[in-house]
C-alpha cells in the first residue's frame, strides 16, 4: 500500500477525499491529514507519504509554498503531488506543474477522475520500484518517520539499517506526551504554533524530536534522558511554548528506551498515565510511577441521591461550611472509586442542578438566584482539572448558601421547623438536619423536644399527616398522597394515617 496525505483548509474536503473512493482496491491508504501547507511539511516527515493531494490556495503557506519547500527540504526523491484546485485558480495550478506536480483534479472532485489519477499514479510508482527508482532501503527514514512508525504500531515497515542508523551515538530515549489545555476549543493555529516553539527549543538545539500522536504531541527527549534536570528543563520549555498562544497544558513522561524500537512501551505507558489527565496537576513532568494502583476491591461510588439530600438541606440551612465539606468528600469518594472525568462531571452537575431545582420550589423568593446558580453548575464541563472544577462547585454552593441565609432569627429550632415545613417529602432524618445545622444530633433532638413538647419524628409525622389532609381533601389518590408527603411504604402510611387521624386515608376522601 502506497501512503496518502491529504492537505487542505477545509475540513468538509479533507474527510471527504478520504471517502470517495476505496483507497485500498487502489493500491493506497489515507495515513494523514494537513490543514495548511505549514501543517503538512511538519507531518510530512512522520507519515512518509508517497503521494500528497494538496489544495493550491490555503491560508499561511500555500500549496505552491508548501511543494517548494517540501523539494528543497527532500530533494532527491520527494513524494508525488496532485493538485486540487477551483476553476479560477488556473494559473496556480499551472505554477504547480512547473514544480513537477503529476497533475490536478478540479474541485468538487469527480469520483471518476480522482480513480483514474490513482490508478496512473500506482503505475508510476510501481515502476519506480521495478525499475530501482525507490529510495535506498534507510533513505527518508528521519528519526521522527522511524517513531511515528512505532507509535502508530506500524514498526514492522522500518528497514533495520534505519533502526541502526538512528540509534548511533548511544544514549537513551525519554518519550513525553504533551497535552495543551483550554477551556475554550483550541483552533488549529494555536496547536500549530505550540508545535513550532517546541520544534525551536528541542530539534534545532538537539534535544530531542517531536512526533504527532493525535491528540496529544509525542516529545522524545535525546539529551539526558530522565533526568531530573531535563525534566525541569522541558518542562520550562512546554510552559513557554504553551504560554505564548495562551494555553495552560498537562505533560506525562512514559519512561525511558535504550532503542527507538522500544518507544512503543513508553509510549503506551505515558497514554495510560494521560488517560488520568483530569485528577493530575499542572507545575510538573508526571511519570511511569503515577499509574493508577490496582486496588483488590475497588471502593463504591458514592450515593448520588443521599448526598444530594444532605447537600439541599445544608443550602436551605444557609450552612456554606456544610455544603462545601460534603462537596470535597463526595469528590474524594469519587476519586476513590475511579470514576472517569464523564461520570465525575455528571455525577456533580446533577447534584448541584436537582438540590437547587427544589430549592427554587420550596424557596420562590430566591427561585431566579437558584435558577441562575444551577445554570452556573453546568460551567463545571468546560473544567479540565479536577482542582478547577471543584473550586468553581465549592463557589457555587457558598454564593447560593448566602443567597438562602435568609431564616427568621438565629433560634436552631426556629431553622428545624422551617427546614421540616420545607422539605417534608425528602428523606429527612434528624442526623442531617443536625449535619446541615453543624450540630451534635443527641443535643439538638433534646433541644428541639424541650421547645416544641414532641420528638422530632413525631413533628414531622405531623407535618406531613396535616398536608396529606389537605391533599385527599383535592380527591388525589392514595398512593399519590403517600409519595408526595415523603412516604415511599403506602401501608406505612396507612398506619400512620390512621395513628393520628383515627380512620383509615380512604375513608378520610369519602369522608
Amino acid at each position: 500500500m502506497y501512503k496518502v496525505m491529504i492537505v487542505d483548509d477545509e475540513p468538509l474536503i479533507r474527510e471527504g477525499l478520504k471517502t470517495i473512493v476505496d483507497w485500498e482496491a487502489h493500491g493506497f491508504r489515507v495515513a494523514g491529514t494537513a490543514a495548511d501547507g505549514l501543517d503538512a511539511l511538519e507531518k510530512a516527515p512522520e507519515i512518509g507519504p508517497d503521494l500528497i493531494i494538496v489544495d493550491v490556495r490555503m491560508p499561511g503557506m500555500d500549496g505552491l509554498q508548501f511543494i517548494r519547500a517540501l523539494q528543497e527540504r527532500r530533494p532527491g526523491a520527494p513524494p508525488r503531488i496532485l493538485i486540487l484546485s477551483g476553476h479560477a485558480d488556473f494559473e496556480y495550478a499551472r505554477q504547480a506543474m512547473t514544480l513537477r506536480a503529476e497533475g490536478y483534479l478540479l474541485k468538487p472532485v469527480d469520483e471518476d477522475e480522482l480513480s483514474a489519477a490513482l490508478h496512473r499514479l500506482k503505475e508510476a510508482l510501481d515502476d519506480d520500484r521495478r525499475t530501482g527508482n525507490a529510495k535506498p532501503e534507510a533513505a527518508g527514514w528521519t528519526r521522527e518517520r522511524i517513531a511515528a512508525a512505532i507509535l502508530s504500531g506500524e514498526d514492522g515497515q522500518v528497514p533495520e539499517a534505519a533502526i541502526r542508523a538512528a540509534d548511533q551515538g548511544g544514549g537513551s530515549f525519554e518519550l513525553l506526551l504533551v497535552k495543551p489545555l483550554s477551556r475554550e476549543e483550541i483552533d488549529a493555529e494555536s496547536s500549530a504554533r505550540v508545535r513550532r516553539e517546541l520544534e525551536a527549543a528541542f530539534e534545532r538545539t538537539g534535544r530531542g524530536f517531536l512526533v504527532s500522536a493525535d491528540p496529544y504531541l509525542a516529545l522524545v527527549l535525546t539529551e539526558e534522558a530522565g533526568q531530573a534536570r531535563a525534566h525541569s528543563a522541558a518542562y520550562r520549555e512546554i510552559e513557554a511554548a504553551c504560554a505564548a498562544s495562551g494555553l495552560d497544558f498537562i505533560v506525562v513522561s512514559g519512561g525511558t528506551a535504550t532503542s527507538v524500537r522500544e518507544l512503543g512501551r513508553p509510549f503506551r505507558e505515558a497514554r495510560e498515565l494521560m488517560s488520568r489527565r483530569f485528577v493530575l496537576e499542572g507545575g510538573r513532568i508526571h511519570g511511569p510511577e503515577e499509574r493508577r494502583k490496582e486496588a483488590a476491591e475497588p471502593a463504591e461510588a458514592p450515593d448520588l441521591e443521599a448526598a444530594g439530600e444532605r447537600l439541599l438541606l445544608a443550602l436551605d440551612a444557609g450552612n456554606a461550611e456544610a455544603a462545601s465539606a460534603l462537596i470535597d468528600s463526595v469528590g474524594a469518594a469519587m476519586l476513590e472509586a475511579d470514576m472517569a472525568e464523564p461520570a465525575i462531571k455528571a455525577g456533580f452537575a446533577q447534584l448541584l442542578t436537582t438540590a437547587l431545582g427544589k430549592l427554587a420550589q420550596t424557596r420562590p423568593e430566591h427561585k431566579a438566584s437558584c435558577q441562575s446558580l444551577a445554570t452556573e453548575a453546568l460551567d463545571i464541563y468546560a473544567e479540565y482539572r479536577y482542582s478547577g472544577m471543584l473550586n468553581r462547585l465549592l463557589g457555587l454552593v457558598r454564593e447560593a448558601a448566602e443567597e438562602l441565609r435568609s431564616y427568621g432569627g438565629d433560634q436552631q429550632v426556629q431553622r428545624m421547623i422551617e427546614l421540616i415545613r420545607r422539605n417534608y417529602r425528602e428523606n429527612l432524618k434528624l442526623e442531617s438536619l443536625a449535619e446541615a445545622l453543624s450540630y451534635n444530633s443527641s443535643y439538638l433532638g433534646k433541644l428541639f423536644k424541650n421547645a416544641t413538647g414532641e420528638s422530632f419524628n413525631t413533628y414531622l409525622d405531623k407535618v406531613r399527616i396535616e398536608k396529606a389532609k389537605e391533599l385527599l381533601g383535592e380527591g388525589m389518590k392514595v398512593y399519590q398522597v403517600a409519595e408526595r408527603v415523603g412516604y415511599s411504604n403506602v401501608d406505612y402510611f396507612h398506619g400512620k394515617f390512621r395513628k393520628y387521624v383515627g380512620v383509615s386515608p380512604s375513608a378520610y376522601r369519602k369522608h
